[in-house]
């Protein structure tokens, strides 16, 4: 009896150790630099959220400022500045000379303090929304602009009430502080005292005060203190102040 020994040759199928290894590391870097693109570009698309939002407030808030300096100084009764000569002499009618009067509703004040920076001013306003006009300044004709340095807010008035300023926020801090807020009032003098019957040379000559107000606002995210705005406006008053007098 003969006995023949048969040997099988054993071919590898599949991936070796190191192979696999190699292929784990390839796949965890390529995981790896797919995931910081998604975090980039997340946090790319976070911050121009807060971008867009901060700009949005900004823009609103000088919005509302603009709208409402436009109407400083508007007295309802403009004939009231001018001088006005008597009419119907010598008959029952007879009406006499009406002086002008200064309008009250003319200055502005701006305050710069440790807390507070702000900008006061009137305008004539009914409890009806009408102008009225009148000798005496009503509890609800009293406006202003102030930001809070502490609250970093901005906020509008809207009158008074219980005698003391009605401040209302017009930027909400737990989305956008405003951390500078400058307003500045730049006046032009024109002298009028050429027009007056009598030559005017001496001091007290009547004028006319042409006011332009300047502001910048600065807004800062709340959640990412990176992502800052800045908006800057100009808003002519358009009454303008007129002080002195003819000889």
């Amino acid at each position: 009896m003969r006995l023949t020994s048969r040997h099988r040759d054993f071919v590898q199928r599949g991936l070796g150790l190191v192979e696999l290894m190699v292929g784990i590391t390839i796949g965890l870097i390529v995981a790896a630099g797919a995931s910081l693109i998604a975090v980039n570009q997340i946090t790319e698309h976070r911050r121009l959220m807060l971008e867009t939002q901060v700009q949005q407030d900004l823009r609103a808030a000088a919005d509302l400022l603009q709208q409402d300096m436009r109407r400083a100084g508007f007295r309802g009764e403009a004939r009231l500045a001018v001088w006005v000569p008597a009419s119907g002499v010598g008959t029952p009618l007879e009406e006499p000379a009406q002086a002008a009067t200064p309008n009250l509703y003319a200055p502005l004040k701006r305050t710069d303090d440790d807390r507070i920076r702000a900008l006061e001013y009137t305008y004539a306003r009914s409890t009806l929304g009408e102008s009225i006009g009148s000798a005496e300044l009503s509890s609800n004709e009293y406006f202003g602009i102030k930001w809070d340095k502490t609250k970093k807010t901005l906020y509008l008035q809207l009158g008074k009430k219980d005698d003391q300023p009605n401040w209302q926020p017009i930027t909400d801090p737990d989305t956008v502080e405003i951390v500078d807020f400058d307003i500045q009032v730049f006046n032009q003098q024109i002298p009028l005292g050429e027009f007056c019957d009598s030559p005017c040379t001496a001091a007290g000559c009547p004028q006319q005060e042409v006011r332009r107000v300047e502001f910048k606002i600065r807004g800062r995210a709340k959640h990412d203190g990176a992502v800052t705005r800045t908006l800057t406006g100009a808003e002519r008053i358009r009454a303008d102040a007129m002080t002195g007098a003819c000889p």
